[in-house]
């Protein structure tokens, strides 16, 4: 009786044994499945890019058009860029910033936002209901100073061209723009101060990211601080980094609120059409190339 109890005990105790190791193999097959999930989930798709094919632009017909405020008024930007692109866009209207252009995108207010590649892959990455087309147009991307400011544009102009001779500007890119396009994050920089250097004031505004960066906390960050360090360092000034809307860079010019701001884009291939703006700016050197692009709901 005692070893029937005894056996009877053992076959209970073994069914335990297995249904609780049966149960740990499914809470760690379950752990697994989930980090496997997590980790899926956590991926960023990659950011929804077509191309323009065969200068073909009849994509833009009868839409309307947003994009940052340029120097010429808004039906001259339409006429020209129909000319140039031999399309029919209907309507053009400014925003005086990037999330303006997007807010009247993403309201129907607006069908296309015209910006730059790097832009608009950046923030169709950020935004999986919209598309990048991009277009065979390169846009030099370069500074603006008062005309009269010929000393500060050519010591700029040197700083640019060492930077580029070097590779650093390449560096620079690969790790404030490209790096950033994958995580979608930029770090604050700082620039560095050299006692009794002349103090140049450079304008930012945000508005072509991760080019023009400013962070969640509304500071700059990224290239845009990065380059202007290596400005500072290899031209011995110091930089006073200023933020506005890019809408009042000229008027920030003029009134000497600041000195340069950071960037304005051309046409790269200048034989093409010639660049009128107002003589009272000039321009840098090139510091960086990129695209024509625009931005479409999918």
């Amino acid at each position: 009786m005692v070893k029937l109890k005894i056996k009877e005990f053992m076959m209970n105790l073994s069914k335990k044994i297995s249904i609780l190791c049966l149960a740990f193999i499914f809470i760690a097959s379950m752990a697994v499945f989930c980090v496997v999930m997590a980790s899926e989930t956590s991926i960023k798709p990659e950011a929804d890019i077509e191309y323009v094919k065969n200068k073909n632009y009849s994509f833009l017909n009868g839409k309307t058009g947003t994009m940052l405020f340029a120097k010429w008024n808004e039906q001259d930007t339409r006429d020209s860029q129909n000319k140039a692109w031999g399309c029919k866009i209907d309507k053009i209207t400014f925003s005086d910033s990037i999330s303006g252009c997007l807010a009247l995108l993403k309201s129907g207010r607006a069908d296309f936002i015209m910006t730059l590649d790097v832009t608009a892959n950046y923030i169709a990455r950020k935004n999986p209901e919209l598309k990048s087309v991009v277009c065979n147009e390169d846009r030099d991307i370069v500074m603006i100073l008062r005309s009269s400011d010929e000393k500060l544009r050519d010591s700029l102009n040197s700083a640019i061209k060492k930077l580029r001779s070097n590779g650093r500007i390449g560096e620079l890119e690969k790790k404030w723009i490209a790096a950033v396009l994958d995580d979608g994050k930029a770090e604050t920089v700082n620039i560095e101060k050299t006692p009794g250097a002349e103090t140049v004031y450079v304008g930012v505004s945000g508005d072509i990211p991760p080019l023009d960066y400013i962070a969640a906390d509304g500071k700059p960050a990224g290239f845009n601080m990065a380059f202007l360090a290596e400005i500072a360092k290899t031209a011995g000034v110091n930089i006073e980094v200023v933020s506005l809307d890019s809408q009042a860079r000229f008027a920030a010019l003029e009134s000497k609120k600041i000195d340069v701001f950071f960037w304005t884009t051309l046409l790269a291939d200048k034989t093409a059409s010639p660049q009128a703006f107002d003589k009272k700016i000039v321009f840098s050197e090139a510091y960086c190339t990129f695209k024509r692009a625009f931005l479409l709901k999918k």
